[in-house]
């Protein structure tokens, strides 16, 4: 059953660890590659299906079949965030006059920036992060490196400038998953600033149009706080 799979990983690991400047013959290797690699994935998708299929219907044991089904969904999405990463690669190569274009992977380059933000060197992340939308605005993982970057100028006490980043995070992806979470920052980083009359402005939003989220919650919350504060 994993066959395929094994087959997949030395050509996974070669450009997982390529960071030199790739040549015309390495991106043309690199698009046939990434060609071999989608109808190798194709053929892994059917066969999770069978297995989920088989086991739907009780063929398979249980225990076993959970095991082998959670393994194969795991590197399964490993492969597909590898192709995604491969076909951006081969993608900016080929748009890029510039041969001296490192051809480190997307996904590697935002981890190296999320690394250093759970480590607190939040100036260095900061520099990973945009370094990454510079070169990948429009990939999947660009939302949360927008919003990570507010992360780490709040986690410096930086709340005018990390108010700013926030505020990115909806301008750049109107439908990102993260806006609530970055409109809840943003009010927090003016209720920071002693502002709280705006801080709750943005908060209302979240009620309004995000109410059934966690951040509502806490926004009704500061809501009530501001109020009771007023009221004193």
């Amino acid at each position: 059953m994993f066959k395929n799979l094994v087959a997949l990983f030395p050509i996974l690991f070669l450009f997982g660890c390529v960071t030199q400047p790739a040549s015309q013959s390495d991106v043309d290797y690199l698009k046939k590659e990434v060609s071999k690699l989608q109808i190798k994935f194709k053929t892994l998708e059917a066969k999770q299906a069978e297995i989920y299929s088989k086991y739907e219907e009780n063929l398979v044991d249980t225990d076993v079949s959970s095991a082998s089904i959670q393994e194969l969904y795991k590197k399964t999405s490993k492969i597909a965030q590898d192709l995604k990463d491969l076909e951006v690669v081969v993608k900016n190569q080929k748009s890029s006059s510039d041969s001296s274009k490192s051809m480190q992977l997307p996904s590697q380059m935002y981890e190296n920036a999320y690394n250093d933000f759970l480590l607190g060197k939040y100036e260095v992340a900061i520099v990973g992060f945009k370094s990454f939308l510079k070169q990948y605005k429009d990939h999947d993982l660009a939302e949360q490196a927008q919003y990570y970057i507010g992360e780490s100028l709040y986690s410096q006490t930086k709340y005018s400038e990390a108010y700013e980043e926030y505020k990115k995070v909806e301008e750049n992806y109107s439908s990102s998953k993260l806006i609530p979470a970055s409109r809840l920052k943003m009010a927090l980083c003016l209720e920071l600033l002693n502002k709280k009359n705006d801080a709750v402005i943005i908060l209302q939003t979240i009620l309004t149009d995000y109410p059934k989220t966690a951040e509502a919650f806490t926004a009704k919350e500061k809501i009530k706080i501001y109020t009771n504060d007023k009221s004193k």
